[in-house]
């Protein structure tokens, strides 16, 4: 009971704080969008860069953290700031198509993306019949194989970035 005491308090503190540090409640959608792409929570700084802005909308912010954050190099990115400082930057490298070259996973097209999950199980489970064909092993053993592969898979396919 304590600890959910607690918990409220903290969480209404937190409430609190938020509407106290930002004065402007029509871009609180930025806020939260931001907290869900970069999971992570709205900090004082994120207020401060967000408030330099000016007037942009929150359409138009959206879109370019979206477009950031498919194109950032660093994951998970550090900052509200951080998004704010790639589209600046590369507001002329924005519009170039997306490609291998890019650093970024997510830059890859969502069809990309499950092409190449859908290769890597097709892949790792080759691999677990090779495994177990070669090492003579019983069903047992297979499955406890497979299982770790599949992990392993589990793994790479959760460090895909996902889509904004």
């Amino acid at each position: 009971m304590e600890a959910a005491t607690k918990r409220i308090y903290e969480r209404l503190a937190e409430i609190e704080s938020r509407q106290d540090g930002s004065s402007d409640e029509k871009l609180e959608g930025v806020r939260k969008f931001y907290e869900e792409l970069a999971d992570k929570r709205w900090s004082k700084s994120d207020e401060e860069c967000l408030q330099s802005l000016g007037e942009i909308s929150e359409n138009e912010l959206k879109q370019s953290m979206r477009e950031a954050f498919r194109r950032s190099p660093v994951f998970p990115v550090p900052n509200f700031g951080y998004l704010i400082n790639l589209v600046k930057k590369g507001e002329s490298e924005m519009s170039k198509p997306l490609g291998y070259a890019s650093k970024n996973p997510d830059a890859f097209s969502a069809a990309e993306r499950e092409r190449l999950a859908n290769l890597l199980e097709t892949t790792l489970m080759e691999a677990a019949r090779e495994i177990a064909l070669r090492l003579n092993l019983d069903s047992t053993r297979t499955a406890i194989v497979r299982e770790e592969l599949e992990l392993a898979q589990g793994h790479i396919i959760g460090r895909f970035t996902p889509l904004a």
